[in-house]
């Protein structure tokens, strides 16, 4: 499953909080990334391998008062136990939350074999 072979690190600030579900012949990942822009995400899949990285920046010139979002670089990294078809994962980012679509590969699904009864001629005779 999933949760057995998730690898999660933090580089520099924090690490966003991930959902990971299966939903069919797909793996579904949610990442928690509000306050940074779409064009600071960085997303790679190699092989069972998914990648994120990002930076949430501040352009505050002031020292805060209270300071209890974190800024910085993350990445987090997730092992996924079967093969993902990178060419057609999907990524939306809407509200701070980053959905991402990862479809199996083709020779990670399950394929039922079909079962051709041999001839009589061919059957094996118990002797």
């Amino acid at each position: 499953m999933f949760g057995d072979t998730v690898g999660s690190q933090s580089v520099d600030a924090f690490t966003p909080a991930a959902d990971l579900r299966r939903d069919g012949d797909v793996w579904k990942v949610s990442l928690a990334v509000p306050g940074i822009s779409p064009d600071k995400l960085e997303i790679d899949v190699v092989g069972r391998t998914l990648r994120v990285r990002g930076e949430r920046v501040t352009d505050e010139k002031t020292a805060p008062v209270i300071n209890e979002i974190a800024y910085g670089r993350f990445e987090r990294e997730f092992t996924l136990p079967q093969e993902i078809d990178a060419t057609r994962v999907g990524a939306t980012y809407r509200h701070g939350m980053l959905e991402l679509v990862l479809p199996l590969a083709e020779a990670a699904k399950p394929h039922r074999v079909t079962v051709t009864p041999a001839s009589d001629s061919e059957q094996l005779h118990a002797a």
